[in-house]
């Protein structure tokens, strides 16, 4: 009995240095296909013109998302999910980056897309745990974007 059970907690010891072994090569392979998001970007970059109003609509649409989900409103989130979705085809008027800020705003921007159009499936669907999830996801992206462009505009 002793000797069965020194040999399944070596069998065991193994499978998990194994798999340990397994999981740092995939984690290397999937780094070096990642392209990470720069640290620092150009001084010379030109803001261009205010995007407010533009902030204010996605803001307000973002408003009506979260009534609708609360309310059980689908079709006031699918409505305000397919406008944000429409307002993130294209940057901002007046907006200009250099390539390490155009990046990380594409970046920004598709994924923002991204969760707007999925949103607009999951209201068109009914199905509320999906919606207020990425309803959540939308607002993080929103966050991480401005906290971005905050940062960078403290560095001019």
């Amino acid at each position: 009995m002793l000797h069965v059970r020194i040999l399944i907690t070596g069998g065991l010891a193994l499978c998990f240095a194994t798999a340990g072994t397994w999981w740092s090569l995939a984690d290397e392979q999937i780094q070096q296909r990642v392209t990470p998001i720069p640290a620092q970007t150009d001084q010379s970059v030109s803001h261009g013109q205010p995007v407010g109003p533009l902030m204010q609509a996605k803001l307000s649409h973002a408003q009506r998302v979260m009534e609708g989900l609360v309310t059980h409103d689908f079709t006031q989130v699918e409505a305000s999910a397919h406008a944000l979705k429409h307002m993130s085809l294209d940057p901002p008027d007046g907006w200009k980056k250099s390539d390490a800020e155009g990046e990380v705003y594409e970046h920004f921007r598709l994924e923002f897309m991204r969760q707007s159009a999925q949103l607009e499936k999951m209201a068109s669907q009914k199905n509320l745990e999906g919606a207020a999830w990425y309803q959540q996801n939308l607002t993080s992206t929103c966050i991480a974007c401005h906290n971005y462009i905050r940062d960078y505009k403290a560095e001019d």
